[in-house]
């Protein structure tokens, strides 16, 4: 089974007392590896647990339990741009099982539509939303949607320079993108740095509805992310 954040997120050893002790001597145990000297390095260690009264079990034996923490991050879906779209694939993220990072230049008070007061993402409203890309994670999937063109292109422009990313989506069209294209390459960007940035978005490319868009670009993240990190990598 799988402990994250302190709780039982996957699977299980039979529930009762004995899983629950096993979740905190798990949950311990990551606790350490991740503000341990040696952060980055697995540990483990292998206990024998007695079924008895001790672990609230009566059924006499013992098991054998073997414990292995990774530290470890849940992947980050940062969006340039909190309008309809943004919105809408944000509102996506118990699905998507990524954390989600909506960015815009404007105040909250001035996005359209409203945003909701319950959201299940992050909102960062910074005067430079550009600047953001140097401090991401290393990993994070882009998109790209503010209410700027110009913007749009700079925060393209940097995250290709960055090279840190698997995926930049930009939302778009064709034409937008042969336009984009063409100012990179004036900037001195080669093809082949280009070719890491997908546009238009999503499995579908018709729609101009954000909920049908948001679907769309729902489910190439969802693919891209089962395809492993290492095809992830070679997509980019």
């Amino acid at each position: 089974m799988i402990v994250a954040d302190g709780r039982l997120a996957w699977g299980t050893i039979g529930g009762g007392r004995l899983e629950h002790l096993a979740i905190e001597r798990a949950a311990k145990l990551v606790e350490a590896a991740q503000s341990g000297r040696d952060a980055g390095t697995p540990q483990a260690f292998t206990e024998s647990v007695p079924l008895s009264e001790k672990a609230g079990q009566c059924c006499g034996g013992e098991v054998t339990l073997y414990y292995e923490a990774f530290p470890w991050t849940r992947r980050k879906l940062v969006i340039f741009g909190a309008g309809h779209v943004a919105q809408a694939i944000a509102g996506l993220q118990p699905y998507l099982d990524l954390d989600v990072l909506l960015i815009d230049p404007r105040s909250e008070e001035e996005i359209e539509p409203p945003m909701a007061a319950d959201r299940p993402f992050e909102t960062l409203f910074i005067d430079s939303p550009e600047e953001e890309i140097s401090g991401l994670a290393e990993g994070s999937l882009l998109l790209v949607m503010s209410h700027s063109h110009a913007l749009d292109q700079e925060v393209v422009a940097r995250a290709i320079k960055r090279n840190a990313f698997p995926y930049i989506g930009l939302i778009g069209s064709d034409r937008k993108w042969t336009r984009f294209r063409h100012r990179l390459l004036q900037r001195g960007f080669t093809e082949e740095e280009l070719s890491r940035v997908t546009c238009p978005i999503g499995v579908s490319k018709g729609s101009k509805e954000p909920r049908k868009i948001a679907l769309s670009v729902a489910a190439e993240l969802v693919e891209l992310k089962f395809e492993g990190a290492s095809s992830a990598e070679g997509r980019s």
